[in-house]
């Protein structure tokens, strides 16, 4: 049957292979083509994840298992892209990564002669991160140990992208697993090309990638990323560019959306978005320091997502709005409620120096929590070339008119530049459908909020009644 490519979540699917341990045919691998028992397919990826990872659910009628047992420790192989696009998913064995099936769950009786369950799998390198540990000592640059923990530890085959880092350091792995030591790796990462030192390790359908926030904001010159989408909530019949009079059958326009997290200032304040203070203590000198982080002063020295084309940064347009709080200090004025202590000893490895705390710390806590601060999820018709950790827009209405002939307009803080956080691709066999769900994040406004430097609140309260409440305290002491 022809494939609808203008259907908004059409798909192409090949064939999905279960490949066993167990010896089939002429000495290779058993397989069993199970495309027509899927019910669903989810493929997920996430910034804060660092292998792919999905899932199938089967409809099984013929009790496949019977012929081919299901123990955990099979490949499953396929490939799918949407028609629309070149690049998709390739879990084949010839050309891609087949994934590594690790756990069959919620198995139950359908009917009399079906039963459904599902199938979890993951990259293989995932398999790997549980089996191995690392206890190397690594000379180089920061970049350089993820890649060759990559090669010579996950073992991959895959492409790795690195952004390149600051620094040579000599760093020992106490025995630990890839995954933990490329977090302690990212951790203490600073780019050779940006101000701040936030840094994510993640697979997507092209490879494993060690990028950092503004590497992923923006590019090397520090202007911004081009948007790989650009999705709205009432975007309808988009024109294919280039292309005058052909519809984009409506990939763009989104069918879901909430927001997930909007401000949270006790959290945001004990993590140490707004300010926190950092002590160092230096054990071959015999001396210590103290250093603050205020948010806002440290603001304009780094790279968001709104920015201008030529890479100019724009006065403060961070999402954490200046006012004053507490008798003229704002929340960026008070570092002691988050104090963190750290050990600088420098030069116990000759030349080789500890990568620059003072440098990192504070500034990857406050920009990882301020990303965390807006976080919203969208439904949209699917796009396999859609990746995590794109830059794509976000559109929605304000929902305020002021007359009745005025059209309704969009929002001016929340619509904007958003990274793409988390993705999850779902396919449904039911519905012949393919939809993703996009968890979208952003550091920054189009459209600033108001500041404000005057204490309204504690400038005009009632301080005889305070006091007069507090002199009744007296009588209970």
């Amino acid at each position: 049957m022809p494939i609808d490519n203008d259907r908004p979540g059409a798909f192409e699917l090949s064939d999905v292979f279960l490949i066993s341990y167990a010896e089939g045919k002429e000495g290779n691998p058993k397989r069993l083509n199970i495309r027509n028992l899927i019910t669903e397919i989810n493929i997920y990826e996430s910034l804060n994840s660092n292998f792919l990872s999905g899932d199938m659910v089967l409809t099984d009628a013929t009790n496949v298992t019977q012929e081919f047992p299901l123990t955990g420790f099979e490949r499953i192989e396929f490939y799918f892209r949407s028609p629309q696009t070149p690049n998709g998913y390739n879990f084949s064995v010839l050309n891609g990564h087949p994934m590594f099936v690790y756990s069959i769950k919620n198995r139950q009786e359908l009917s009399l002669n079906a039963q459904i369950y599902q199938i979890k799998f993951m990259s293989l390198e995932g398999i790997r991160d549980h089996q191995t540990r690392v206890s190397n000592a690594f000379v180089g640059s920061i970049d350089q140990m993820v890649a060759t923990i990559c090669r010579s530890h996950l073992n991959t085959k895959k492409d790795i992208l690195v952004e390149e880092t600051k620094g040579i350091y000599k760093i020992v792995m106490p025995r630990i697993k890839s995954s933990a030591a490329i977090k302690m790796l990212k951790n203490n990462a600073r780019s050779k090309h940006f101000e701040n030192s936030g840094f994510v390790f993640y697979e997507d359908a092209n490879g494993f990638k060690f990028k950092s926030y503004e590497g992923l904001f923006c590019k090397k010159d520090g202007s911004p990323r081009e948007p790989k989408a650009h999705y709205s909530v009432k975007v309808k019949n988009i024109l294919v560019k280039g292309a005058p009079g052909k519809k984009v059958y409506d990939l763009q326009a989104v069918e879901d959306w909430k927001i997930l997290e909007q401000y949270n200032t006790l959290k945001n304040t004990a993590d140490g978005a707004f300010s926190s203070r950092l002590v160092t203590h230096d054990l071959f000198n015999k001396t210590f320091k103290e250093q603050d982080f205020n948010y806002y002063a440290e603001y304009l020295k780094q790279n968001h997502l709104e920015q201008d084309s030529d890479g100019s940064k724009r006065a403060f347009n961070g999402i954490l709005p200046y006012f004053n709080y507490d008798r003229g200090d704002s929340f960026a004025d008070k570092p002691e409620g988050v104090l963190h202590y750290q050990s600088t000893t420098s030069k116990v490895h000759n030349d080789y120096e500890q990568p620059e705390v003072e440098h990192i710390l504070q500034k990857r806590i406050s920009q990882q929590t301020v990303l965390n601060s807006l976080k919203i999820e969208i439904t949209v018709p699917g796009i396999s070339e859609i990746r995590v950790g794109d830059i794509v827009t976000f559109s929605i209405p304000s929902y305020q008119k002021k007359s009745e002939d005025d059209k309704v307009g969009e929002d001016k803080y929340i619509s904007g530049r958003y990274l793409i956080n988390a993705a999850r691709h779902h396919v449904s066999a039911i519905n012949k459908r393919h939809t993703m769900v996009l968890e979208l994040v952003k550091d920054s406004f189009n459209e600033v909020y108001p500041g404000e430097t005057t204490d309204h609140f504690t400038n005009n309260e009632n301080d005889r009644g305070l006091l007069y409440s507090a002199s009744h305290l007296d009588e209970f002491v």
